[in-house]
C-alpha cells in the first residue's frame, strides 16, 4: 500500500488545525515510539481497556511484543498509529464482529492530546478503510457506559444507536454495560476486500500527509 490521496478517495485531512497530524500502518520499529506514550497513557488505558491492566509496569521488551503481536494480526484486524511530528499521539484498530459483514473500530488517544478532535479523526480514517478498502456494510462503535468521553464520538460522526449488551468489565473504571452504535456503508462504493478477496483498492492510494517516523 502506498502510504501517502484525499480528494480521489474521500479521505479528508484533520480539520483546520495547525498540527501536522498523520497516520500509517503499524510496523515493528514503532515499539521505540510507542513505549513512552504507552507508559504515559497506562493509567488512562487501564481504566477501560483490559489488556492495559499492567501497562504501567511494561518494559520495552513487552511493548515490543505488543507491537509484534499486533503486526501479526490477521484480517479483518488492522492497526494504524497516529502521529504529530515524531510523537505517537493515538492508536486505531479495526476488530471483527460476529456478523462477517460488519467491523468495529477501537482507539485510544494519548492523555496530553485528548479533547483536540484527534479521536474523531482516528474514527474517520478507520471508517474509510472499513468501507472503501475492506467493503464492510456496517462499522460499529462500542463503549462502556462509564466511558462518557468515548461515547461522544459516534454520535458526533452520525452513528445511530444499535443495542446494549453486558460483558466482562474491561478496566477498573468499567461497568461491564456496553452501548453499541453503528454506521452504514455509503452507497455507490466499489466492492472491497471481503467481496473480491484482493486488496486492489489500496493500489495507488496516497494521502495528503506524511508521517515523520
Amino acid at each position: 500500500m502506498n502510504e501517502n490521496n484525499q480528494e480521489q478517495q474521500g479521505v479528508e485531512n484533520w480539520g483546520d488545525y495547525n498540527y501536522p497530524l498523520a497516520c500509517r500502518m503499524l510496523k515493528q520499529t514503532d515499539a521505540f515510539y510507542l513505549y513512552p506514550v504507552m507508559k504515559k497513557s497506562a493509567f488512562n488505558l487501564s481504566g477501560f481497556i483490559g489488556w492495559a491492566e499492567y501497562a504501567s509496569g511494561w518494559t520495552y521488551k513487552q511493548v515490543t511484543k505488543f507491537v509484534r503481536d499486533h503486526i501479526k494480526s490477521e484480517l479483518p484486524r488492522f492497526h494504524l498509529i497516529f502521529t504529530i511530528g515524531r510523537e505517537v499521539v493515538g492508536f486505531g484498530s479495526l476488530a471483527p464482529m460476529p456478523d462477517s459483514r460488519s467491523i468495529q473500530v477501537a482507539l485510544w488517544v494519548a492523555p496530553s492530546h485528548q479533547r483536540k478532535g484527534i479521536g474523531d479523526w482516528i474514527v474517520h480514517v478507520l471508517e474509510w478503510y472499513a468501507f472503501n478498502v475492506f467493503g464492510y456494510d456496517y462499522v460499529y462503535y462500542q463503549y462502556d457506559s462509564q466511558n462518557r468521553k468515548s461515547g461522544k464520538i459516534p454520535q458526533s460522526r452520525g452513528y445511530t444507536y444499535s443495542h446494549t449488551f453486558e460483558d466482562v468489565k474491561d478496566g477498573f473504571l468499567a461497568s461491564g454495560f456496553w452501548i453499541s452504535f453503528k454506521l452504514k456503508r455509503p452507497e455507490g462504493l466499489p466492492p472491497g476486500y471481503i467481496d473480491t478477496g484482493t486488496l486492489s483498492n489500496w493500489d495507488g492510494i496516497t494521502f495528503p500527509w506524511k508521517c515523520l517516523i
